[in-house]
């Protein structure tokens, strides 16, 4: 068995691993492609942004009615938070485990916490088109390592059965048992950006490794610079977003973001944004933050 599950491990392709050190703008087109399942999971096309060691983002499409389960090859268990923020069409993610289905559509995302299975499904007739953040990531062991290391599950559900005779009485058990965390716009922590409120940023997900913003710049919004902390990744989802961003000793780089592409910005830099354009803009920052050492 050792030997078969090998030979498994050799013909699975690692997801690309994209890294920079200085900041780096990532259009879209250029992207690492990759094809992520196999038969029995189904498959997921990606678009991998970065993967470091404090990040990992990608995009990723399931076609209309595609969807992906876990197999012995692809267990769908990670140790890191991910988030899952929908761009188009409507993705219902389900703990196997448990069978908690949640829903998430365009706008909105669903944050995963380390050691929780997780299976997708599009129901609808478009693709799905979803932004992911990850950290710890795949490069600290987080991803298929981790995966591989976990009990297959013994039995898998599509209907949470905890609840039955319960319901709706059994609601707030349900939300605060729930391992799957509906996100968006009406669970975010809103706040100005320098006191300006033609830059609001929503803090969608802010966890012990991972966080994830969402903001929206209006027309014609300029802002001073401010220092990058952790490690980020700025993807424009709307109009045209520019990111000024200055580094010691390399100085300035200006990127200028439409729809689906995106700027890497290394700790210890300096960024800001505008917007120069009539229509406003909307953007997703994720940050990752692993102490050296950590380990899944």
């Amino acid at each position: 068995m050792q030997n078969a599950m090998g030979a498994l491990f050799e013909k699975r392709r690692a997801t690309p691993r994209p890294e920079f050190d200085t900041p780096k703008i990532i259009r879209r087109e250029d992207t690492a492609h990759h094809v992520w399942g196999d038969v029995e999971a189904g498959f997921v096309t990606d678009r991998v942004y970065v993967s470091t060691g404090q990040l990992h983002v990608l995009e990723y499409e399931l076609p209309p009615r595609g969807e992906f389960r876990h197999s012995e090859l692809n267990q769908t268990i990670f140790g890191g938070d991910v988030l899952y923020f929908v761009l188009d069409g409507t993705l219902l993610l389900v703990d196997p485990s448990t069978g908690e289905l949640q829903r998430a559509t365009a706008g909105t995302g669903l944050l995963i916490p380390r050691g929780t299975w997780h299976n997708g499904f599009n129901p609808e007739a478009e693709t799905v088109r979803v932004i992911e953040f990850f950290s710890p990531p795949p490069a600290r062991g987080a991803g298929s390592e981790y995966a591989r290391r976990q009990p297959p599950l013994a039995t898998t559900s599509y209907q949470d059965h905890r609840w039955d005779g319960r319901w709706p009485s059994a609601r707030a058990e349900a939300v605060a048992e729930s391992r799957l965390t509906p996100t968006g716009d009406g669970t975010a922590l809103w706040g100005f950006r320098d006191h300006h409120a033609s830059h609001t940023v929503g803090t969608l997900v802010d966890t012990e490794f991972l966080t994830v913003k969402h903001g929206l710049v209006m027309p014609g919004h300029a802002e001073d610079f401010d220092a990058v902390a952790d490690e980020t990744v700025i993807v424009c989802t709307e109009g045209e977003l520019w990111v000024d961003v200055f580094t010691p000793g390399a100085g300035y780089a200006p990127a200028c973001l439409r729809p689906g592409d995106a700027v890497f910005l290394p700790s210890g830099s300096q960024e800001r944004i505008l917007v120069r354009s009539s229509n406003r803009a909307r953007y997703l920052r994720g940050s990752g933050r692993v102490p050296d050492g950590w380990t899944a």
